[in-house]
């Protein structure tokens, strides 16, 4: 489910801003925007996130502002800029290019100037820290309105889902006497005058009946919405149940479709597998 929360707090002259935006997604995927002097930091981030949305396509952004003077240590990584002159000169050698890069393109690498705020770093992670928190908690309280929302609409579905059932069980029922007629007649039709004990005529006529019937679908169905329903409001891994559920009214409703011979209930069987796909697709956005 989707979501958005933001939080901002300012503490000793120090603003940190956070927005998150949470997106429908099977998998848990966090993309970060944040000052320098935070990125170290995500992993830590990434952990809480994911511990209270367990799934999405999350977007982060965090904004810093300091209010005067700041206490900042600027150093310049020597080791690693070295590193950088021999990598570039080495491929400058082989690719025979007339001029390596100028001192303003080492400094353009994230990780040659280091800036430090020296004595705001605890002040800046508890802020980050309390914003994540409050920021998480708004699209917390959105996902759970739009569930209560997805709730509403699923409960609508299976109402459906539940009249089509009772529709093709009704079906089934006036169609029964009139298929042990017809079974019965297209035997003697098949056996053209043969005499036959009219005792095997019935079992037979009775073997093709249960093998017509959908009595025992039809009420697996309505076990499986009577699991549905009180699955809903579940929190442990719902989503995974509801799934379940649906494949298996999905199976039963082409069991239906595939014994019965009667058109009537064959649109019914149709128009429940219709709903069912649409339940499905809502159900792909709940944890």
């Amino acid at each position: 489910m989707t979501g958005f929360g933001q939080s901002q707090i300012t503490r000793d002259g120090v603003t940190v801003s956070t927005d998150i935006q949470c997106l429908n997604s099977r998998f848990f995927d966090l993309a970060a925007r944040m000052p320098r002097t935070m990125q170290k930091w995500e992993t830590q981030i990434r952990q809480v996130a994911q511990e209270v949305l367990t799934r999405g396509k999350v977007n982060l952004i965090a904004v810093v502002s300091i209010e005067g003077e700041t206490d900042t240590a600027i150093r310049l990584n020597r080791a690693r800029l070295r590193q950088y002159q021999e990598l570039f000169r080495q491929i400058q050698d082989e690719l025979a290019l007339p001029e390596g890069p100028s001192f303003s393109h080492y400094t353009a690498i994230d990780d040659i100037v280091e800036v430090e705020e020296t004595n705001r770093e605890d002040l800046l992670r508890e802020l980050l820290m309390e914003t994540l928190t409050m920021a998480l908690a708004g699209v917390q309280e959105m996902r759970q309105a739009e569930g209560a929302n997805l709730a509403a609409d699923l409960m609508t579905r299976l109402d459906v889902v539940q009249e089509e059932n009772d529709t093709i069980e009704q079906l089934a029922g006036e169609h029964r006497i009139g298929d042990l007629e017809r079974y019965g007649s297209r035997i003697r039709e098949l056996l053209d005058g043969v005499p036959v004990d009219e005792g095997r005529l019935l079992q037979e006529v009775a073997i093709m009946a249960d093998k017509r019937d959908i009595t025992e679908e039809c009420t697996r169905i309505k076990s499986h919405l009577e699991l549905f329903r009180s699955y809903i409001d579940d929190d442990d891994d719902t989503g995974k149940r509801l799934g379940f559920l649906l494949q298996e009214m999905g199976r039963e409703v082409n069991t239906i479709g595939a014994k019965t011979d009667h058109i009537d209930i064959s649109h019914a069987a149709v128009r429940m597998k219709n709903e069912l796909e649409k339940i499905r697709e809502q159900v792909q956005n709940i944890l």
